[in-house]
Parts: C-alpha cells; structure tokens; sequence
C-alpha cells in the first residue's frame, strides 16, 4: 500500500511539475514514445530487468495519459504492454526454477496483464475513460501482486546463481 502512495505521490508531483511549454513537451513525448516502440517491437526477447524496466515506463506513459486525458498516450502504453517482448530462455530458466510449481500462477498473472491491457487500449480508442481506468485497475493489481508474491524468490535465486559464477 506505501508504495501504490508513493507512486501516486510521485506521478501527481512529477505531472505538476511537468507544466510548461507544451510544444516542447508534446515533441519530446512524442519523441521518446517512438523510439522506445521502435526499441520493442525490434526486440523479440528481453532480459527480466530491462523489460519490466520497459513496462514501468509504459505504465508511466498510461498514467499520463490518464491525468492529461490523452488517449492516444493511453493507448501506447497499454500497447506496449501487452504486446512486451517475451523473457529470454535464460530467465525464463531462473524464474522456472526459482518459482518451481508457481510458476503456473505466474503465467496468469501475466496472461490477465497482456489481457487487460490490450482491453484498456481497445478503451482508449474508444474514448472511455471509465473503461481505461477498469482495466488499468487490473493491470496494476496484477502487476503489483505479482511482484508481491515473486519477486523476493527470483532475486534471492539470481544472486545465488551470481555468487557461484563468482
């Protein structure tokens, strides 16, 4: 729960102090959305970290969207994260290994995240806001459980596996 606060706090902070020249921002949005769909849809495979850094920053892009409005922004992101490359072999290995038979429950968390957030850009284009903010409910219910349940073991595994290559 401190931490839903704190990246509440910090979007809220964080789009305030984005007030400005709107010319510049949008061109620089605008910008930077491109070359990180281009970095993606380049990419068929991704390392863990890399990638859910990447579907951090496609969450940001949603939440912006939310708060401005901007549908098309709520689109991207919500694109981007359902269409996300999938995990390499090698982590795929660790987070089979490190999950042993949770690693079925994993797996829907992550199909109802690809699921949901294909049905919030579907709510994007559609100009319901109602429905994007479902939908993004779920996805970051899923993303955040996901993290509570998993996260701890995956790292505990990769350190581990770090140590012995040491």
């Amino acid at each position: 729960m401190r931490y839903l606060t704190y990246l509440f706090l910090f979007i809220v902070f964080f789009s305030i102090s984005c007030e400005g020249d709107s010319k510049t921002k949008d061109q620089a949005k605008k910008s930077a959305d491109a070359q990180t769909s281009q970095q993606a849809s380049d990419v068929e495979t991704m390392l863990l970290i890399p990638m859910m850094r990447l579907l951090l920053s496609d969450m940001y892009k949603v939440n912006d969207g939310i708060y401005t409005e901007n549908y098309k922004r709520i689109e991207q992101g919500a694109r981007s994260i359902a269409d996300h490359p999938a995990m390499t072999e090698i982590d795929k290995n660790l987070v089979k290994f490190a999950l042993g038979k949770e690693i079925k429950r994993f797996v829907k968390f992550d199909m109802v995240v690809h699921h949901q957030a294909d049905s919030m850009a579907k709510a994007a284009q559609q100009n319901k806001m109602n429905e994007v903010l479902r939908h993004y409910n779920i996805v970051q219910r899923g993303c955040v459980d996901c993290h509570s349940n998993y996260r701890t073991k995956i790292i505990e595994i990769r350190k581990m596996q770090d140590e012995k290559q040491q």
